[in-house]
Order: structure tokens, then C-alpha cells, then sequence
């Protein structure tokens, strides 16, 4: 049967390690026990031994429990009795109280003290067989009853409190566990508020451990993450919404116009060129979303080849020349010659593109605008400086991002999509370049692009 708490399973874990412990400790101490007193027990029968060879030596007699064995040449003699009498009787009369062990004499006549233990009218005896000479051996017997009631006490007791031992375990192993798992219940309680939308909130927990307050940094982490991406993805919806109504509206507006009366060709030619304006934009938009949402889903691959940057540049200037004229500017060139990048030189071309047509929306009549590429450091560079309104240092750090665009009101001219700067720092960054932006209202902007010269990636 699986068992699906992960609590029950850490608390029977947990008591399965302590009960094992405990008993391995118990059992350990009570081989202990049991053999310091069988060694005592045998270390008083030495003792007895001893001191009943100095007392027999005085008084040519033994205590009860003890008796002398000689041997007379291959067959061995009670000469004392196991109550101190003096006899002489073969080994194999089985009538006295303790039986002889043959292979034990031969061994204790070489010197070494020997022990036996046997059973004798129920009762368990130890005796010891201590070679007095090369010819006589002094038998010592003592029953073991007393020491076999001290052992037998200690198994009543280790039955006894062994259930004991597993209950404290288990009780000590679910606290334990609890105590393990708490944090984890914690952060699923939050998981729970997070699927239902409460992303906001964020886990407060005293230090646990590095594993548990890592995990709640990394979690916290992610709700920030997954909060700012849903914020975002707010604003971009309200603001697709927003670029894709106003084109619709205005060619609404212009087409119904245009069919509430008969009017002359002149008129509907200024109709379809202002819807023609409008669906350009409905086109430039859905690409620049299209282009965004290949780059988030990482499907946009880069066709990577060396080419000369200042020749781009001239190609691209040219392009925006006219464009500038029409708006009273004038575009100045910079260029170090053989300057050379490794990149993708059609995304790159429409990077720069983004970044002049921002130069030439934002630079009032009369300015200028001053197109540079220089190695700096090994590193390719390419500035676009403008004489136009500047940016402000709070809005530096927000150009870039998607549908943000400067005030209106500083250029006196229509806005963009607010993509296109979005799109430029995807690119520079798939290239492994930096894009940064020195500026300041009314005094003009510079947009600074730097490429490593090697390692660029292919994404």
C-alpha cells in the first residue's frame, strides 16, 4: 500500500532509524551486561580457587562446592569430595555431584584455567577447573541461579519498555516530521492562493535552513517574475488593443464618410490614400508583433556573416536622406574604414533603420543628425547623435520598452507603434552587443551600440 503523506512517510522513516538505534544501543548494552557478569562470575571462581588452595594448604580440607581431582597415571581420582570429604573415588562414578570432563583435565593439567557450565537437577552450575600442580586439579562449582535472575530481569525489562521505546519514537519522529515539512506545507498554501490569481502576496518565513530558504527566495523570485510577466501582458493587450483601434476607427471613419453621398474621383483618392496610410500602419504593427512574439518564443534564427559596417550604414542613410530633407535635417557621416561584424546583416540593418527614423521623428527643423562607427578597444561602435528634444533621465530607462513612447507633446509630432526601439535592443542583445542612451531634455540624444568582437551568439 503506497502511502501518499510525505509526513507519515518522513515520521515512519524517522521511527524505524530511532527504534533501530535504540535497540542496536540496547541490544549492544545488554551483551555488555551479560557478559561483565559471566566474566565477574568467573573472575570470583579464580578468586575462590586461589583462596581455597591457600586455606586447604592450612587445613588439609576444602569448602563445600569445591573438590580435588588427581591423576594416577591415565585415569583421574576424586581424592575430596564436593562436601569437603576426603575420598578416593574414580572420575566415572556418576553418583557425586558433578560429572567429570575428561578433554577439560587433560587440558587444565598443561596449566590454563578452564570453565564448564552444566545443568545439574535443574539447575545450572559454573565450575571451574584450576590445575594445581601437573598431577591434581581443584574443581570449584557455583550455581548461576542468581545471575541468570539478574539477566532474566533485564529481558522482562527490555520487553517491557521496547513498545514503550517505539511509541516515544513515533511520537518524537511525527514532531519531527512535522516540524520538516511545515515550511513545504506553507509554501503549497501559497502555490493554492497562487492559482487562484494572488500573485501579489509573498512568503515571510524565519530562516529554516539554506535548502528551505533557498527554495523560498527561488519562489519568491518566480512570483515576481510571474506577476511583472501578467502586469505586462496587461499593458501589452490594452496596448495592441489600442494601436489596432485607432487605424480601424479611422478607416471606418474615412470609408463611411466616403459612402454617405456621391462624391468626385478627387475625393475618394483622398480617401483611399488616408486608408491606405492607415492599413500600412495595421501592417507595420502586426509585423513588429509577429517579429516580437517569433524573438519570446525563440524561433527567430540568425543568418550570421561578416560584412563591413560603414558600408550598411551608407546604404541605410541613404535610404533616410530624403525623408530627412522633407524634415528640414541634415545627416552627417562618421566611418573608420575595413570596420567588420559577424552578425545578421538584415536584422541588423533594421535595428539601425529603427534607431535614424527615431533620430529624424524626434529632431525638430533645422537640426542635425550624426551617424559615427569607430573600433573602440577591439570593439565595433556605432553612435546616432540628434539635436532633437532630448529624453529625460526618468524616461531613459523605460524607451525601450514595448509601446512606451516619449511625450507627444516634446516633438509636436504623431507618435510611433513604440515597438521599434523594442525590436532594436533585441536584436544588438542577440548579438551579444549594448545599446545605452546618453540624453536630456532639449538637448539632444545619443544612442550608443557596442559589439563584442567575438563570441556572438546564433540564436
Amino acid at each position: 500500500m503506497l502511502i501518499k503523506s510525505f509526513r507519515l512517510r518522513l515520521a515512519i522513516l524517522y521511527t524505524i532509524i530511532i527504534s533501530l538505534m535504540i535497540s542496536a544501543f540496547a541490544f549492544s548494552l545488554y551483551r555488555e551486561y551479560h557478559s561483565e557478569l559471566y566474566k565477574t562470575f568467573d573472575d570470583n571462581l579464580i578468586k575462590d580457587a586461589k583462596a581455597e588452595l591457600i586455606a586447604e594448604n592450612k587445613t588439609s580440607t576444602i569448602r563445600q562446592n569445591a573438590e580435588m581431582v588427581r591423576k594416577y597415571s591415565n585415569e583421574f581420582y576424586r581424592v575430596i569430595n564436593s562436601e569437603g570429604k576426603f575420598i578416593i573415588a574414580s572420575a566415572d562414578n556418576e553418583k557425586y555431584r558433578w560429572p567429570l570432563n575428561m578433554d577439560i583435565m587433560r587440558i587444565t593439567l598443561k596449566g590454563t584455567p578452564n570453565f564448564e557450565t552444566i545443568k545439574h537437577k535443574g539447575e545450572n552450575y559454573r565450575l571451574l577447573y584450576y590445575p594445581v600442580d601437573s598431577e591434581n586439579i581443584l574443581r570449584i562449582g557455583e550455581s548461576l541461579y542468581d545471575t541468570e535472575q539478574k539477566i532474566l530481569i533485564l529481558n522482562r525489562l527490555s520487553k517491557m519498555f521496547f513498545p514503550l521505546i517505539f511509541l516515544f519514537s513515533a511520537l518524537i519522529s511525527w514532531l519531527f516530521a512535522w516540524k520538516a515539512v511545515s515550511p513545504v506545507i506553507k509554501i503549497k498554501s501559497f502555490a493554492e492562493q497562487i492559482r487562484t490569481g494572488r500573485v501579489e502576496k509573498r512568503i515571510d518565513m524565519r530562516p529554516k535552513g539554506s535548502e528551505i530558504d533557498d527554495l523560498v527566495k527561488i519562489f519568491n523570485e518566480m512570483l515576481e517574475s510571474i506577476q511583472n510577466f501578467i502586469e505586462s501582458q496587461k499593458r501589452f493587450t490594452s496596448d495592441v488593443s489600442h494601436e489596432i483601434r485607432s487605424p480601424l476607427t479611422s478607416l471606418r471613419g474615412n470609408i463611411e464618410v466616403a459612402l454617405r453621398k456621391k462624391r468626385h474621383a478627387e475625393e475618394y483618392e483622398t480617401v483611399l490614400q488616408n486608408s491606405l496610410s492607415d492599413i500600412l500602419r495595421l501592417s507595420k504593427i502586426v509585423d513588429n508583433l509577429l517579429f516580437l512574439s517569433r524573438a519570446d518564443n525563440n524561433t527567430l534564427e540568425l543568418r550570421m556573416q561578416r560584412f563591413d559596417i560603414p558600408q550598411l550604414l551608407k546604404s541605410i542613410t541613404e535610404q533616410k536622406r530624403s525623408r530627412a530633407i522633407a524634415h528640414g535635417l541634415s545627416i552627417a557621416e562618421e566611418y573608420q574604414e575595413h570596420l567588420e561584424l559577424l552578425g545578421d546583416m538584415d536584422l541588423l540593418e533594421q535595428a539601425f533603420s529603427n534607431i535614424v527614423d527615431n533620430a529624424i521623428k524626434y529632431t525638430p527643423s533645422g537640426g542635425k543628425i550624426t551617424i559615427k562607427a569607430m573600433n573602440v578597444d577591439n570593439n565595433p561602435t556605432i553612435v546616432v547623435s540628434d539635436t532633437g528634444v532630448g529624453i529625460s533621465q526618468e524616461e531613459i530607462p523605460n524607451i525601450f520598452e514595448r509601446f512606451y513612447r516619449v511625450d507627444k507633446s516634446r516633438s509636436g509630432k504623431p507618435r510611433g507603434t513604440g515597438l521599434g526601439l523594442s525590436i532594436t535592443k533585441w536584436i544588438i542583445n542577440a548579438h551579444n552587443g549594448k545599446i545605452f542612451v546618453k540624453s536630456r531634455a532639449g538637448a539632444g540624444s545619443d544612442f550608443v551600440i557596442v559589439f563584442p568582437q567575438k563570441k556572438i551568439k546564433n540564436s
